[in-house]
């Protein structure tokens, strides 16, 4: 482009201007870094981020891209950037949908109503590395006349898999059907094996539809009436019902991500 190009003057000689004084500094070698600094001067491709960051795409070889950001130029060969990662499987409870609490509350049937339920489901949860999905307790509420909630209707649409990465059920449908799960299937956050003689809380009747005024007060009670729990061994939603005291109650609970 004549003289100019890299002299102050557009004669030539005496001082050079900045793209001059680069092209020495660079032994008055074309490189990608130096094509990235001064794009005007040379047809380069390049791509820019919303948060300013700025690819260019100047080497003619395609072995390096530049990426500047705040200023900052880096040279980064493209094979590091492309190459495929064989990266191992996120652990299999990072991956479940669903699990038997490994421990209650405390206190029988009261837990604090739905919201301190799913809040129990969602710390154990995260204690097993699964927060990044919402839970929520299989629990049921009707009391008193007011509306019920089903536990069928809270829980998502699946598919849901056990603390192994095993399938428990594809769906509500899939889920309402089951009398019983095969031995072993029911795990919890932990991945341990839930005991046979296990009760877990769920005031709801097969269907997933509310056991009427077995949800110990919409689980805000340890002395109203009593509650429908499930049996791991035989119905496992909807197997017989206990008080709602500490002593009496089972405190477990079934969770499952929504999403």
């Amino acid at each position: 482009d004549g003289c100019g190009t890299c002299h102050v003057k557009p004669e030539g000689g005496g001082a050079r201007n900045d793209f001059g004084a680069a092209f020495d500094a660079a032994t008055r070698d074309i490189t990608p870094l130096l094509r990235a600094t001064f794009p005007k001067h040379f047809d380069v491709a390049s791509a820019t981020l919303p948060d300013g960051t700025t690819f260019f795409m100047s080497d003619p070889l395609s072995r390096v891209v530049v990426i500047d950001r705040q200023n900052q130029k880096v040279v980064v060969n493209v094979a590091d950037i492309t190459a495929p990662k064989t990266a191992p499987l996120p652990p299999a409870q990072n991956r479940m949908t669903f699990f038997v609490s490994s421990e209650g509350l405390g206190q029988g049937g009261h837990l604090g109503g739905l919201a301190g339920a799913d809040r129990h489901c969602q710390a154990l949860a995260k204690a097993a590395g699964a927060a990044d999905r919402t839970w929520r307790a299989y629990l049921s509420t009707s009391f008193q006349g007011q509306p019920a909630v089903n536990a069928g209707d809270r829980i998502g649409s699946g598919p849901w898999y056990n603390a192994a990465g095993v399938l428990v059920a594809r769906g509500p449908v899939d889920l309402h059907t089951r009398e019983r799960f095969q031995a072993g299937l029911l795990l919890t956050e932990k991945g341990d094996p839930v005991p046979t003689t296990l009760a877990v809380l769920t005031g709801t009747l097969p269907t997933g539809a509310a056991a009427p005024d077995k949800t110990c007060n919409s689980w805000t009670s340890t002395t109203a009436g009593d509650a429908i729990v499930g049996d791991p061994a035989g119905m496992w939603n909807s197997a017989r019902a206990v008080s709602c005291s500490p002593a009496a109650a089972a405190a477990r609970l079934y969770c499952f991500a929504t999403k």
